[in-house]
């Protein structure tokens, strides 16, 4: 099990190797979930991965931003420059960016947390699409996360310390909507961090799981994740150094983590998700440090040496890095003693003094000749040598880049856009809902009087939108209520999530991708549409320039409602019977539901209004109903057969 430590300056990243980091994570300018930190500079990339190599430490770099299409070559040649620096894996979000990297190298990549996989489906889907590690959303809880690494094909990671998202990474879009820095293209400007009316009702205290070490150890986690590529370098230190001794076997003391808090925290730590105590207490904010932890000046030793001596002409000597298979050999010259010979004890002190150096000594087996002299200089040389070997073995890389063209990739759309409706209460319903060519409802709502009266009326038109978020104890209760829908005719399930095409193949139901999949370049698309999917809704968070170029017959665009904020596990609600709002300093209100499983989703306070507008060429146009009345909704779909124009307190959101 790993401790992977973030990296976000090189200052940075010399702490977390000196204070105990397995592996660190980096990024570069571009293409990262955290642009506005300092980063590495790409002159300076791979003397940065080098430092770690030497010192047996991989490094991560981060590609875990949304690329469309006509960024792809560009995140193409920061992925060769990041892989011929030497990198050890790269973290993708965006599904199109992962295929385009199979075809052209074979280093691991892991599914960025930005995926929102919160599920074994989620798992198994990342596997099918070429991962070999899945980041695992932070909302689960220990016996989620169990669950899941049992029966995983690929190496699970989880976050042990940092900032908590109030909502599933890969799903909040506050950000983006309102003001124009996406989340999901690296920067987020944290809107739940501020106060709301109702309070700090967005913002969540830290992670720390600092004391459950020794049993994710247990469970089998590959990796333990410490946010903070935003965090100062003693930050990181000190993070580390309390993460790398627990893994190595240090009792944990709750001073630990009261003087981590200290460092930084906001209003202490929760570890709420772990263990399934969700609510208020899960909420603080960030307070000023008390503590001060000085970076560390001297190396962390990360390599277990052995050394092995064995008798010939001349001593052989067999030098073998026992943490990573590397091997070295050096013959060591004897001499006959002419006073006292020299004892296994006298070179077993000589090899094991590795002073400042990433190397202790792991074992040390000698067998002398009878009466034998070795010069303890020259022991102490053969021994720098062959550390020396090995370092430079250890910064070699056999990694390797493809330059290959990108495929081209068709676009072909219809000229006119035909219309669906999502009703997120069945009492939106309008009368007369012949205009649409697909009604979706919430699953939740398939055994309402309206859904039967919908089903009966408009038969194969009508389906259901699955929840965005289904963790694995819920999924028997999906599939019950999915069963129900078929045997009322449903056959097309909406899904929001990649992980949810494995039950539309067990159900038999057609799978129809929703936004939260953030299908952004038309490699995505295609890469969702070779494996089964029959639609794909693109990405509200591009342009409508870069929707025309991806759209084709089978993928469309949201035109019409609250667009989604968020969509996070702690229920601020404080009664499920009735809408609620939450209300920022200018006074807008943002609608919060609630969700399956108790989630909420909150919803935008200006509803996309796009009726007046030319949308041709993109698919079919979804309007998304919230808290509209029937006669609301069948006014809208009225309007967007009319063109009708925007009214007042609407929003264009980000497609022009």
């Amino acid at each position: 099990m790993e401790i992977l430590a973030p990296a976000g300056s090189e200052e940075a990243l010399r702490a977390a190797v000196l204070s105990g980091a397995d592996a660190v994570y980096l990024g570069v300018s571009s293409f990262n979930a955290r642009m506005n930190a300092a980063n590495i500079s790409e002159n300076n990339l791979s003397s940065c991965v080098r430092y770690c190599r030497e010192r047996g430490v991989q490094v991560h770099a981060v590609l875990n931003t949304l690329v469309s299409d006509r960024e792809l070559s560009e995140a193409l040649d920061v992925a060769e420059r990041l892989i011929l620096a030497g990198v050890d894996a790269l973290i993708v979000q965006d599904l199109g960016l992962a295929r385009e990297l199979k075809r052209r190298t074979s280093i691991p990549l892991h599914a960025s947390t930005q995926l929102t996989i919160h599920s074994l489906d989620g798992v198994l889907a990342a596997a099918e699409a070429g991962f070999s590690r899945a980041v695992l959303a932070r909302e689960l809880s220990e016996t989620e996360i169990h669950q899941i690494v049992q029966r995983s094909p690929i190496e699970i990671e989880v976050f042990v310390h940092g900032a908590l998202c109030m909502c599933y990474s890969g799903q909040c879009y506050m950000s983006s909507l309102i003001g124009g820095r996406s989340g999901n293209r690296g920067l987020c400007a944290q809107p739940c961090r501020l106060p709301y009316r109702e309070g700090y009702s967005l913002s969540l205290k830290d992670l720390c799981l600092l004391e459950y070490v020794p049993r994710l150890a247990e469970i089998g986690v590959a990796s333990l994740k410490i946010e903070g590529r935003m965090k100062s370098p003693e930050y990181v230190a000190a993070v580390t150094t309390a993460y790398a001794a627990a893994k190595r076997g240090k009792i944990y003391e709750p001073e630990q983590k009261e003087f981590l808090a200290g460092i930084f925290s906001r209003t202490g730590f929760t570890d709420g998700y772990f263990h399934g105590r969700i609510g208020r207490e899960m909420f603080g904010i960030r307070g000023e440090s008390t503590k001060h932890f000085s970076l560390p000046q001297r190396e962390y030793p990360h390599i277990g040496v052995s050394f092995h001596l064995r008798p010939h002409s001349e001593l052989e000597l067999l030098c073998t890095g026992t943490a990573d298979g590397y091997s070295a050999e050096e013959l060591l010259p004897v001499q006959l003693a002419q006073t006292r010979p020299t004892m296994v004890e006298d070179l077993e002190k000589a090899f094991g003094s590795l002073g400042n150096t990433p190397y202790f000594l792991q074992t040390f087996d000698a067998k002398l000749p009878p009466n034998c002299f070795v010069p303890l200089s020259a022991a102490k040389q053969v021994r720098r040598r062959l550390l020396e070997r090995l370092t430079q073995m250890r910064c070699l890389s056999s990694a390797s880049f493809r330059k290959l063209p990108l495929q081209s990739v068709s676009s072909a759309c219809p000229g006119e856009s035909c219309l669906e409706g999502w009703f997120l209460s069945a009492k939106s319903l309008p009368a007369d809902c012949s205009p649409l060519s697909r009604i979706w409802f919430s699953l939740t709502e398939i055994n309402s009087d309206t859904v039967r009266r919908a089903l009966e009326q408009y038969g194969s038109r009508v389906g259901v939108a699955l929840p965005r978020i289904i963790h694995d104890g819920e999924r028997a209760q999906v599939l019950s209520l999915i069963r129900a829908a078929a045997e009322k005719g449903v056959k097309a399930l909406l899904c929001g999530n990649p992980g949810h095409l494995a039950i539309c193949r067990e159900t038999g139901m057609e799978a129809h991708g929703d936004f939260g999949l953030n299908i952004f370049n038309s490699r995505t698309r295609d890469s969702l549409l070779d494996i089964g999917w029959k639609s794909l809704t693109l990405s509200f968070e591009a342009k409508l320039s870069a929707l025309r170029e991806m759209s084709n017959a089978q993928t469309g665009v949201i035109a019409y409602g609250r667009l989604p904020f968020m969509i996070f596990r702690n229920c601020i609600k404080k009664q499920h019977q009735t809408p609620e709002f939450l209300t920022d300093r200018i006074g807008k209100q943002f609608l919060v539901t609630c969700d399956f499983g108790c989630r909420n989703q909150l919803w935008n306070a200006d509803v996309l209004w796009t009726a007046d507008r030319d949308l041709t060429g993109v698919g079919f146009l979804r309007l998304i109903f919230t808290d509209e009345t029937s006669d609301e909704a069948a006014a809208v779909i009225a309007a967007y057969q009319s063109q009708a124009s925007c009214p007042s307190a609407y929003t264009r959101g980000r497609y022009f």
